[in-house]
């Protein structure tokens, strides 16, 4: 059996309905920050003024946060509900940030491959094809900084290209390997 690293349960308040939109989209997130700090930020309620403009909080979520080593990830949204993280992409996608203190585009393999690990559970379960969907096109995988404005501007959002190839190649060894169990992760 595949063992997924222990899952936390907190729940964002930034979040809201898909409206019926089905996942199709898997993106791959990096923090500026350690995963605590991360958890509490994205845990901030968001405070709107009467125009609608945000006056306080991130007004921002993320499904799953995992540990800068792996070993812990925390839930932050019900896979079934709409986090608050790549914009135009939110209701059909999952996503999965990567806690980060080291430099943008690093990922420690022990943390690369627990993702793998995590987001080959994601495809199985929600039924999104392990391909690489480059810029959101279509179902699939895609880290942030590729979804360009759409998905909220955040271009160096991600591992670094050799970091997302090898990503790439753990994640389809998990999906082969299979051997899941069939809960994990709320939905």
């Amino acid at each position: 059996m595949t063992v997924l690293a222990p899952l936390v349960q907190r729940r964002s308040p930034n979040q809201s309905s898909r409206r019926g939109t089905r996942v199709d989209l898997l993106v791959w997130h990096e923090t500026a920050g350690s995963y605590a700090g991360a958890v509490s930020w994205l845990c901030t309620p968001t405070r709107y003024d009467a125009r609608g403009n945000v006056v306080s909080g991130p007004d921002a979520s993320a499904h799953l946060v995992v540990r800068e080593h792996g070993d812990e990830v925390t839930q932050l949204v019900p896979l079934g509900q709409k986090a608050w993280h790549a914009a135009e992409f939110n209701a059909r996608s999952v996503g999965v940030e990567h806690a980060n203190i080291t430099a943008k585009g690093y990922a420690t393999d022990a943390q690369l491959r627990e993702s793998a690990r995590i987001f080959g559970w994601l495809c199985l379960h929600l039924r999104v094809p392990p391909r690489w969907a480059r810029g959101g096109a279509g179902p699939g995988v895609c880290y942030h900084g590729e979804l360009g404005q759409a998905g909220g501007g955040h271009p160096a959002c991600g591992p670094d290209p050799s970091g997302w190839l090898r990503f790439l190649e753990l994640l389809h060894a998990e999906v082969r390997r299979g051997g899941y169990r069939t809960t994990w992760a709320r939905d």
